[in-house]
């Protein structure tokens, strides 16, 4: 479960000015399983990934709940929503700048949303939003 960042970035990617990096294949073979899982778990709909995949991320509940799962099976975030800093930056890819992605992490901790999916999904689009380092599967 060696570095693959919270990022169910690593299913929400693109971005054309994006400096992208690439996961190993571990890190997509574990990526994958965590998105089967979570998908099943979370309801949410293939179209709805495939539209956050291209940086289309909507309000929408299943969504949110997938997130929450996926960051809670990466050990990114805690049953009550509470994002674990240094698990995520432990996980991030070579490639990504960790000093840029801890002031941001810092930044997007104290987010917080209706229930603990939300303010996973909150969190989520406050690291999605301020960086330019997307994680590509």
């Amino acid at each position: 479960m060696k570095a693959f960042l919270c990022l169910c970035f690593v299913l929400f990617i693109c971005s054309l000015e994006a400096h992208n990096v690439h996961l190993s294949q571990s890190q997509k073979d574990k990526a994958s399983e965590y998105t089967a899982e979570c998908i099943k778990e979370s309801g949410v709909k293939p179209e709805v990934l495939a539209e956050a995949k291209k940086g289309h991320i909507h309000d929408d509940e299943a969504l949110k709940k997938f997130i929450f799962c996926f960051f809670q099976k990466s050990g990114i975030i805690s049953s009550d929503a509470k994002l674990n800093t240094e698990v995520a930056l432990s996980k991030l890819p070579q490639g990504i700048d960790k000093a840029a992605a801890s002031k941001l992490l810092d930044e997007c901790k104290s987010k917080t949303g209706k229930d603990h999916a939300d303010t996973a999904f909150q969190i989520f689009k406050c690291y999605y939003q301020g960086t330019k380092q997307h994680i590509l599967l």
